[in-house]
């Protein structure tokens, strides 16, 4: 039997998980501190010689947050939970894990539609988890909050930040010279969603 204890359970798993992934990102330009102070470098040496790494790093803790700060959101609509929501939320988390690998490797390899599609691709599949829960906790009135439901224009929000990052993943792998700088199209998906939204309900 679902209970309340059960359900803050799962929202602390997620919040662990997520900080914890945050801070793997880090470690990477953490460990290069000791060659470069060996060196005899200073903090100049660090911006230049691992900008990329830098700029990786500053855009995935960008994403990760604001998919946490999502899932944060999402979670206030939620008065109990099922097997089907935590089943997603594991795997909401997996992509969450999983994406400071795609970071590294981001910093250390040229970019290419392969390395392209495994960094936007997480992400990508992380928003669409994020999509898949808030139709299931829509259609569920024993989930959802009857106090907080999900308001269309919430869910909406979210079906337009997915599709942003599905385009990203689209220019970037098909756009070799875009590549990462594809992601720059979630400044404009949610205004095109915001548009359409406001012409329908003028309509």
């Amino acid at each position: 039997m679902a209970t309340t204890r059960g359900l803050e359970r799962l929202v602390f798993f997620t919040d662990a998980i997520t900080a914890i992934a945050i801070t793997l990102l880090i470690l990477p330009l953490v460990e290069v501190v000791p060659d470069i102070a060996a060196e005899g470098g200073s903090i100049g040496v660090l911006f230049d010689g691992y900008f990329g790494q830098i700029l990786g790093f500053l855009i995935s803790f960008a994403v990760i947050a604001r998919l946490w700060f999502a899932h944060h959101q999402l979670f206030e609509h939620v008065g109990a939970y099922s097997g089907r929501l935590v089943f997603l939320t594991v795997l909401w988390a997996f992509t969450i894990v999983l994406l400071p690998l795609p970071t590294a490797l981001t910093a250390q390899l040229n970019p290419s539609p392969g390395l392209v599609a495994f960094y936007i691709g997480t992400m990508a599949a992380s928003s669409l988890v994020l999509t898949a829960m808030s139709v299931l906790i829509r259609r569920t009135p024993d989930i959802q909050a009857a106090d907080n439901p999900i308001t269309p224009r919430s869910f909406a929000a979210s079906y337009w930040v997915s599709a942003g990052f599905v385009l990203a993943l689209i220019l970037g792998t098909a756009i070799p010279a875009l590549n990462y700088w594809a992601l720059f199209v979630l400044f404009v998906t949610p205004t095109i969603g915001a548009l359409i939204r406001r012409r329908r309900e003028r309509g």
